[in-house]
């Protein structure tokens, strides 16, 4: 209950500076300055600084921003340095910094990816952006072509506020488990933790 109090603040906090806050879980958030930068100075490095600032003056927490042209060099720079700083990803300087990092670092690579690209010595992001997306196709599926427009950084989603989401139409839950469930019981005890996780949203 604590955690959801402090991430409603942060929020409120967020929302004096635009209207486009879209959460990203309950302790991230996608913020798009764009329409509303010029009233805070037009900088937003400066602007991401000042909301550090104005959280651990407020709120006592720290915070990581990452300020860039897309969604997910966003959320990479947000993990680029924790737990206390602004990373800067522009049309610039987005080469240089995101092709040399892990294949991980990237939205939606989970273990399960990163394993099927390592088969095929794809580790880095620069890498999986040099591939060919047929092949990657071939591997991963729609995923895969994703994956690669995310590495050439053509994400083109826009940030959509709380109030622009599509009703929630089905809920699920899924997990990786640390190892392989063999047995009946094992199996078991895995779908009960994963049911009770949707029964609990469910009634959210």
């Amino acid at each position: 209950d604590l955690y959801r109090e402090y991430s409603r603040r942060v929020n409120a906090l967020y929302d004096q500076y635009t209207d486009r806050v879209e959460p990203f879980g309950i302790d991230e958030s996608w913020l798009d300055l764009t329409g509303t930068a010029h009233l805070f100075g037009g900088d937003g490095v400066k602007i991401a600084d000042q909301i550090r600032r104005r959280i651990k003056e407020e709120l006592g927490l720290t915070l990581s921003v990452g300020v860039s042209f897309n969604k997910v060099f966003a959320k990479l720079g947000s993990d680029y340095k924790k737990p206390d700083a602004t990373t800067l990803i522009s049309r610039e300087n987005w080469k240089e910094i995101v092709w040399p990092l892990p294949v991980e670092s990237l939205l939606f690579v989970g273990q399960a990816v990163k394993k099927a690209l390592g088969q095929f010595g794809i580790t880095r992001i620069g890498q999986l952006a040099a591939c060919d997306p047929g092949m990657l196709q071939e591997l991963l599926g729609k995923q895969g072509l994703q994956l690669h427009a995310y590495a050439n950084g053509e994400d083109t989603a826009p940030v959509v506020s709380a109030s622009e989401q599509e009703p929630v139409k089905s809920v699920g839950n899924s997990s990786t488990f640390p190892k392989n469930l063999t047995t009946y019981d094992e199996v078991r005890t895995g779908i009960a933790l994963l049911s009770d996780s949707v029964a609990m949203r469910l009634r959210q």
